[in-house]
């Protein structure tokens, strides 16, 4: 087909073969070999079309964009004709870079102007939004590491684009590389140019504050581009995801990001100049930044006579607890050198394994589960037992493979052998539910901070999300999602500060992340050996899993990039744990000690 540019002809298609118009006589071929093939799209002053160069044997596919001036009496249709001619002179000087459109031609005919340009095959970002829905924080990361060297160049030949947005990036097909299109808008930047010197331009939503003033800066193309990364995190209009001058994109969020990465987009979208990114090479340092801190064994903590199977961190950070598979608990002073304390006796204590263990968040009582189908709670102070959880009725429940402590301190979950999850008063000893569902042992439970959500795992090889209710206590359970994909016993299971992340580790050797509200599968971590246990730093940032080899990885779950691995022990890791401020990590083992690992930063 050949189409008409005469912008008044009403009859515009033609058989491909025609030289001039069939309806109103125009010529067809530009410059006698340009031909346009059909409309791509319009703006104000101007129409885009495909085309084909037919000087060519192959007639290889071009972008044809044609300059018409409206009618008016104002001063518009000049300042167009200017844009336009800009547009020109910057693509012949920034087609240069791969991932900018070559201009191939710019000329006048018949009155009117055009550019011809190197026409991209591919989805533009506001067509891969609407198709496959909200992008990832890592695909958001690898499209700034794809975008911003492209805008160093930009800049650097002192130019702002000035119409960021995902209609102006495009995915080239062949390649999967990002494009920067449409430098319409553009302008050559002149620091000595007055404020309010300049034409306001490009898109509202994305338009930075300086820029409604006409003083467009290299910083207004980075607060448009950050813009465009909350947009696609979202897939919520700009619009909305502002309240009054604060931007609350985090709660428009399908899925969570990583607090590094949140900060990034906050600063490239700080209404203030002087404290937004300057240029396109601080974000990319920021998005570079290694991980802040390696983390070192400051301390072995040996005493245990057998695997130690759990492990707990007070509070305060000054002791931790561990559950040996004597049937007895530890209890050691970090940084002492001091032998560790027993909580057990031979008429009080466990009959079992120690198989789980959690302070309560005042650090005054550990409460202990056991291969002997109690739950029992100790007194830090005086090492004496307070109350057994199950007493008489503990013969007819299965093995306690895991517990959880309510961040109020008020309940006690338990994850047990009959494939229940029993919920307990902690302060009275009464059992105030038992949540069914699993089909074979419950080896993992944790309680979100927000003391809202459940989750479970288990020997099924699923994860179970529970929506827990009751504003003071427990009043029961909703289930909310049944995750599967483990395809071995699901070991060990963490939720993330904020409620938003599970994480939940394997005998299959993997770690997976789960989004907590929809029950998506986010990411899949691989670890050198099945997984015994995770969790989940204070922050957020870090998840570690203990591993049948003796290794614990640290990942950021966020990125999926491993970020340490942890090899001192000569055994299985049963457990691990953060402390309250994230700085230390402990580990328990089947090689009979507890190691503390910190953060070196």
């Amino acid at each position: 087909m050949s189409y008409c540019l005469n912008p008044d002809c009403q009859k515009p298609q033609n058989p491909a073969g025609n030289k001039f118009c069939q309806n109103c006589g125009a010529k067809l071929l530009l410059r006698g070999h340009y031909r346009a093939v059909k409309p791509l799209g319009q703006g104000v002053f101007s129409r885009t079309f495909l085309a084909v160069d037919e000087d060519i044997p192959s007639k290889p596919t071009c972008a044809l964009k044609q300059f018409f001036p409206p009618e008016t009496g104002t001063d518009s249709p000049q300042k167009a004709a200017e844009r336009f001619e800009r547009e020109a002179l910057q693509l012949d000087k920034l087609g240069l870079h791969p991932q900018i459109p070559r201009l191939l031609g710019f000329f006048e005919q018949d009155g009117r102007q055009y550019l011809v340009q190197e026409f991209i095959e591919g989805e533009n970002l506001a067509g891969a939004l609407e198709e496959r829905g909200p992008f990832s924080e890592t695909e958001i990361r690898a499209l700034l590491e794809d975008l911003l060297p492209v805008l160093q160049f930009v800049h650097s030949n002192s130019v702002i684009h000035r119409d960021i947005k995902p209609e102006n990036i495009i995915r080239r097909r062949s390649d999967g590389r990002l494009v920067l299109v449409d430098f319409g808008s553009s302008k050559s930047f002149t620091p000595s140019a007055g404020i309010g010197s300049s034409t306001i331009v490009g898109s509202p939503e994305y338009i930075a504050p300086e820029q409604l003033e006409g003083s467009a800066v290299f910083a207004s193309d980075l607060y448009s581009l950050g813009v465009t990364c909350a947009y696609l995190l979202t897939q919520t209009p700009p619009f909305n995801l502002r309240h009054g001058k604060e931007w609350v994109w985090r709660q428009h969020l399908p899925r969570p990001v990583s607090a590094s990465f949140g900060r990034i987009i906050d600063r490239m979208l700080l209404l203030s100049v002087q404290n937004r990114y300057g240029a396109a090479e601080g974000i990319l340092t920021d998005l570079r930044q290694p991980p802040p801190a390696s983390w070192k064994c400051v301390e072995t903590l040996t005493g245990a006579a057998g695997r130690v199977r759990s492990v707990a961190l007070s509070p305060d950070g000054q002791r931790v607890a561990g559950g040996i598979e004597d049937s007895s608990i530890k209890v050691w002073n970090l940084g002492t050198g001091s032998p560790p304390v027993a909580l057990s006796s031979l008429l009080f204590g466990h009959a079992g394994w120690v198989n789980a263990l959690s302070f309560t968040p005042d650090g005054q009582l550990l409460v202990s589960g056991s291969g002997d189908k109690t739950i029992k709670i100790w007194n830090l102070g005086t090492g004496k037992l307070v109350r057994t959880l199950g007493g008489l009725f503990a013969k007819d429940f299965g093995w306690v493979y895991s517990l959880a402590v309510s961040p109020e301190g008020e309940l006690v979950a338990g994850g047990y052998g009959d494939k229940t999850v029993k919920i307990w008063n902690l302060a009275t000893g009464k059992l105030l539910g038992t949540l069914t569902g699993h089909s074979a042992w419950v080896e993992s439970v944790a309680i979100s901070a927000q003391g809202n959500i459940l989750a479970s795992g288990s020997g099924d090889k699923t994860v179970r999300i529970w929506q827990l209710k009751g504003s003071a206590g427990f009043s029961g359970a909703t289930p909310a999602h049944t995750l599967t994909g483990h395809s071995e016993t699901v070991r060990s299971v963490a939720i993330s500060p904020d409620g938003e992340l599970v994480a939940s580790g394997s005998s299959d050797c993997t770690v997976k992340l789960w989004q907590t509200g929809t029950g998506e599968l986010l990411g899949t971590l691989t670890h050198s050996d099945w997984v015994s246990a995770v969790a989940i730093s204070p922050g957020g940032e870090i998840v570690a899993g203990g591993g049948r080899d003796g290794c614990v990885q640290l990942w950021n779950p966020y990125s999926g990039r491993q970020v340490a691995s942890l090899t001192q022990h000569s055994a299985g890791v049963s457990a691990v744990a953060f402390s309250a401020d994230g700085r230390f990590l402990a580990s328990g083992s089947a090689d009979g000690t507890v190691k503390i690992w910190r953060v070196m930063s």
